[in-house]
């Protein structure tokens, strides 16, 4: 259950207090990246700004389930994609040796 409140949102006078935190629009987006992704962990996200402006998340999953998640990484990036529109790319972390 996921729920957004708006940055203007006003409470009742039994409810007092500030927007909590867990129903921001960021933490709501972050919450159904890593419930969309649930097998695997993520291990780190970059942001890419592009020179038109443009912004691209890279999120890094855990190379442990690679073997298991590299087949559906298209279908994260589409599905995120229409529940938040936002671009995101989902990649592994090369391990030096």
């Amino acid at each position: 259950h996921r729920t957004i409140l708006g940055k203007t949102y006003a409470r009742s006078t039994k409810n007092k207090g500030p927007r909590p935190r867990s129903r921001t629009l960021t933490h709501v987006q972050q919450a159904i990246l890593e419930d969309l992704v649930y097998p695997t962990e993520i291990v780190g996200k970059r942001t890419r700004c592009k020179m038109d402006g443009s912004k691209v998340l890279k999120v890094l999953l855990d190379p442990k389930d690679q073997v298991n998640v590299e087949t559906k990484l298209d279908t994260f990036s589409h599905i995120y994609k229409s529940l938040t529109s936002k671009e995101v790319i989902f990649e592994f972390p090369v391990l030096e040796q």
